[in-house]
């Protein structure tokens, strides 16, 4: 058997799309600026997958100068890499990352635990309060709802919606008490949270970011066909392991081939028995999601990667006025068939 060779680069289609700042993106931009004076810590959570791609500079310009905590969520599909974590510690400071896993309730009472101290050290009358802030679909409700759950065992009901789909919130939400005032350990004024809408930028100019984003259900299902998805994930799998995909067929560059073997294995089959790659491509992407073809963080954090990342946010491609331009004139292609 010839030695495989893997893609040395992804082809990008250029029906990729550059934005997905909604209105409800807008608002709760403005809603979050609105209230900002009211709140002690800034939760902004990131995608651990995506560390780079669900940083957001137009979050970085809301929340600039504020204390802020930063939580790594769904840290169980990072596990085949470790040096990630490392390098995000010594980004930040170790004091000021968390990397959370809502399977593992130990993550969520370090956490916990770091809140107590914040709001022991104001010692404010009125209490800590908090604003969970972030990309679409990074976690942040599910979060609101672990520490709740947490610090109040017998409240059985969530107190935010959560889906595995982007915008499910779509307000800012009222404050949620998750520690009483009286809370034996001297936390004063207890502590609230406030989730909020998941905040888009308003212009990606790279249209792999986009899909990374896609990958992560981060932007509305549809808008990049799964199709697309599956085939830059093929070229990705194929550098870290070929061998990831192994039960299904050997290494390969072309997605038809995995999806028409993936369609055989998993009984993804047409009438007559023809492969149905739409269902194959949904198929790949649901065991992906949970972990089934490696736990690898999709994003560049070479030193060279993150300095270009830092660069970016400060001096961000567009501004917020022509990225709703853009916004516009790609709906207006798509009404027409431009």
């Amino acid at each position: 058997m010839a030695h495989f060779v893997p893609r040395a680069s992804f082809s990008l289609p250029g029906s990729i799309p550059k934005t997905y700042f909604l209105g409800h993106h807008h608002s709760g931009a403005n809603a979050i600026k609105g209230i900002l004076n009211t709140i002690n810590l800034v939760i902004e959570c990131r995608d651990v997958r995506l560390p780079l791609s669900t940083q957001n500079p137009k979050l970085e310009s809301l929340v600039a100068g504020r204390q802020r905590l930063i939580v790594y969520t769904k840290s169980d599909l990072c596990t085949d890499s470790p040096a990630a974590t490392h390098t995000l510690r010594g980004l930040y400071g170790a004091d000021n990352v968390l990397f959370w896993d809502k399977h593992r309730p130990g993550t969520t009472g370090a956490l916990l635990r770091k809140l107590k101290n914040s709001a022991r050290a104001i010692d404010a009358l009125t209490g800590l309060r908090i604003i969970v802030v972030g990309m679409p679909n990074v976690g942040k409700s599910t979060l609101l709802n672990a520490l709740r759950s947490a610090a109040s065992p017998e409240k059985k009901a969530k107190a935010a919606k959560t889906g595995d789909q982007a915008g499910v919130t779509r307000k800012v939400g009222t404050s949620v008490r998750i520690v009483d005032s009286e809370e034996k350990g001297g936390v004063s004024g207890g502590i609230y949270l406030l989730d909020t809408p998941g905040i888009f930028q308003p212009y990606v100019e790279d249209g792999e970011t986009m899909i990374k984003v896609a990958l992560a259900h981060g932007i509305k299902k549809g808008l990049i066909a799964d199709e697309i998805l599956v085939d830059y994930l093929l070229y990705r799998m194929n550098h870290w392991n070929p061998g990831l995909y192994s039960r299904y067929c050997e290494p390969t560059n072309d997605v038809n081939e995995f999806l028409t073997a993936v369609a055989k294995r998993d009984g993804k089959l047409k009438a007559g028995g023809a492969a149905n790659w739409q269902e194959a491509a949904a198929r790949v992407l649901s065991l992906w999601r949970i972990g089934k073809f490696g736990r690898y963080v999709l994003d560049d954090l070479s030193d060279e990667a993150i300095r270009a990342h830092q660069h970016l946010l400060v001096n961000p491609h567009l501004s917020q006025n022509q990225a709703k331009k853009l916004q516009r004139e790609e709906r207006r292609r798509a009404r027409t068939g431009d």
